[in-house]
């Protein structure tokens, strides 16, 4: 496999990983990255490395679209989790329209 088709295909799994992410975070609402890791694996067939699920994470927050906060749990360990910001719930729908109709012409139109 060619270096620039690597690095294409690497793009496109952080930006879907990214997104169905958010649409989890909207969906469900507020978890720790494991259990969001899990619930993505259960969702798309296969477990996402733990290094991407925070990559993806952090990408949201940095766009504002997610935020993160601490919790301590009844053992006293502390767990970060994350949430959809309002921003991030609102930009779902727009960003899910938009890859549907990318997508359409893009796998359509062969």
């Amino acid at each position: 496999m060619s270096k620039g088709l690597e690095r294409l295909l690497r793009d496109l799994r952080t930006g879907i990983l990214a997104l169905a992410a958010l649409k989890l975070l909207v969906e469900v609402g507020p978890m720790h990255g494991y259990r969001l890791r899990i619930l993505l694996g259960e969702k798309m067939g296969w477990e996402p490395p733990e290094s991407s699920i925070y990559d993806a994470l952090k990408r949201l927050e940095r766009l504002g679209l997610a935020k993160s906060y601490w919790v301590r749990s009844s053992m006293g360990t502390l767990r970060k989790y994350y949430e959809a910001s309002d921003e991030g719930a609102k930009a779902l729908n727009i960003i899910i329209n938009e890859a549907k109709k990318l997508m359409s012409w893009i796998v359509c139109e062969r």
